[in-house]
C-alpha cells in the first residue's frame, strides 16, 4: 500500500492571481507583520502613549487588553516592526525590545530584553561609543590623528587611531556616567572581535566562571540581584548614544498567574520598582488577558495604578474581516485590487460567524478554505466550500 502521508502537494493559486496562499497556516503572527486591521482605537491609544515618551521624554505606560487570538501578540510585533523602520525620521532613536512572555525574576526579563535588541545592535553601540570617545579625545587635544567627527569608529578601524589610546578613557567615562564598572568593561571589550562573544554572555545575563571573568577583569556575573542595575546600565549607555527611550513590549502577561503567589508578587514588583527608577525616557507596554488584568487592579494597585492608559482589542467586525481578508490577498496578489475574490460576501460573512470577531480563528479559516478551494478546483470560495472547512 503506498503511504501518501509526506508527499507533497504542489498547489497553484495562479488562476486567482496569487503567487502563494497568502493566510498563515498555524494563525500565528510574524516576527516582522507587514498587516495591520481592525484595531484602529487600540493602535491610536498606543501611538498617543509611544510618542509622548519619543517626544518628551516623559515615562508613559500602557495595558493592552484583548481576548486570545484578537491580535495581542500580533499588535506588539507590528508596534515593535513600525518604531524600527521609523525610528530613523525622530531626532533620538528609540530602543525597543519584545519580550514573549515574563519570567519568574527580573533577570528573565532582562536577558529576554537584551537578546532581542541582539548581539551585532550591542556590538555596533559599543563602536559607536568608542569613536564618540575618540572624536571628544582628538577634539581636546589629548590624542592625536585624523578623525570624522560623524564615524570615529571608522578613523579607528583604519589605523589612524590607535584602540589602545582610546578604551582607557572609555571605560572610565561609561564607568562614571553608569556607576557599574563590570558592566562599562563588559560594553566596552564588545567593540573588538577577541573579547566580544564572552562579554556577550556576560552583558545577556550568563553566567561566567571566574577564570573567563578574570580574564576581561569583571568581579562578579549578572544575577537575580544585579539585572534591574544592569537593565538601568543598558539604558543609560544607549541614552549618551542618542538612542532614546527604551520600549520594552512584554507579551502574554497572563502567564504570571501560573506562578506561585510569592513569585508573582515578586515579578509584579520588579516592574513597579522598574517603572519607578525610570521616570523619563521609558515606556513599558503589557499585553494581558483582560481576566487577569481585572484580579491585577483589584489585588496589586502598587503596580496597577503605575500603568496610565488601557487599550482593548475588541472582536473584528464584517467589514473589517473584509478589509483583512483583502489585505492579506494583496499580499500574494500579482495585481492588487481592493475586492475579495475569489471570497464572496456571503463567505465573508460566514467567517466572521464562524471565527466569532476572532482575527486567529479567522485567519485559520481563510487559509483552509484558499486550499480547499484549490483541490476541489472551485471558482470562488462561497459557503459550500466553507461547510466543507467546517465539517
Amino acid at each position: 500500500m503506498n503511504n501518501h502521508i509526506f508527499q507533497s502537494q504542489c498547489r497553484n493559486y495562479n488562476k486567482f492571481g496569487l503567487r502563494a496562499n497568502p493566510f498563515p497556516y498555524a494563525g500565528v503572527p510574524d516576527d516582522v507583520p507587514k498587516i495591520y486591521v481592525g484595531q484602529d482605537e487600540a493602535l491610536l491609544a498606543i501611538n498617543s502613549v509611544l510618542s509622548t515618551t519619543i517626544l518628551t521624554g516623559r515615562a508613559n505606560h500602557l495595558i493592552l487588553t484583548g481576548t486570545y487570538g484578537n491580535g495581542k501578540s500580533h499588535t506588539l510585533k507590528y508596534i515593535h516592526s513600525q518604531i524600527s523602520t521609523k525610528s530613523s525620521a525622530f531626532d533620538r532613536r528609540p530602543c525597543t525590545a519584545y519580550i514573549a512572555q515574563p519570567g519568574e525574576t527580573f533577570l528573565d526579563i532582562y536577558r529576554d530584553f537584551i537578546y532581542d535588541l541582539g548581539l551585532n545592535f550591542i556590538q555596533k553601540r559599543a563602536q559607536e561609543y568608542i569613536g564618540k570617545v575618540a572624536v571628544d579625545l582628538v577634539e581636546q587635544g589629548i590624542i592625536k590623528g585624523p578623525i570624522d567627527p560623524a564615524d570615529g569608529w571608522q578613523s579607528v578601524e583604519d589605523g589612524d587611531i590607535l584602540l589602545s589610546e582610546i578604551v582607557p578613557h572609555a571605560f572610565t567615562s561609561l564607568s562614571k556616567h553608569i556607576c557599574f564598572p563590570d558592566f562599562a568593561r563588559a560594553f566596552i571589550n564588545m567593540a573588538y572581535e577577541e573579547n566580544s562573544l564572552t562579554s556577550w554572555e556576560w552583558l545577556s545575563g550568563e553566567p561566567i566562571e571566574y577564570t573567563r571573568r578574570r580574564e576581561m577583569s569583571i568581579a562578579s556575573n549578572i544575577d537575580r540581584r544585579h539585572a534591574s542595575r544592569a537593565f538601568n546600565a543598558l539604558k543609560k549607555t544607549l541614552e549618551t548614544l542618542r538612542y532614546a527611550p527604551t520600549i520594552m513590549l512584554v507579551d502574554e502577561f497572563e502567564h504570571i498567574e501560573n506562578f506561585p503567589v510569592r513569585t508573582k508578587q515578586e515579578v509584579l514588583n520588579s516592574f513597579r520598582h522598574l517603572i519607578d527608577m525610570n521616570p523619563t525616557d521609558f515606556s513599558l507596554i503589557i499585553a494581558c488577558a483582560p481576566e487577569v488584568w481585572g484580579d491585577m487592579m483589584s489585588e496589586y494597585h502598587a503596580f496597577s495604578e503605575r500603568i496610565g492608559r488601557e487599550a482593548n482589542l475588541k472582536p473584528l467586525t464584517t467589514e473589517t474581516v473584509k478589509s483583512l481578508i483583502v489585505s492579506y490577498l494583496n499580499s500574494e496578489r500579482i495585481t492588487p485590487k481592493m475586492t475579495p475574490e475569489p471570497f464572496t460576501d456571503e463567505s465573508i460573512e460566514q467567517i466572521f460567524k464562524l471565527g466569532d470577531g476572532n482575527t486567529r480563528r479567522i485567519i485559520t479559516l481563510c487559509s483552509q478554505s484558499m486550499d480547499l478551494c484549490i483541490d476541489s478546483d472551485c471558482e470562488i470560495i462561497d459557503s459550500k466550500v466553507l461547510q466543507k472547512v467546517t465539517r
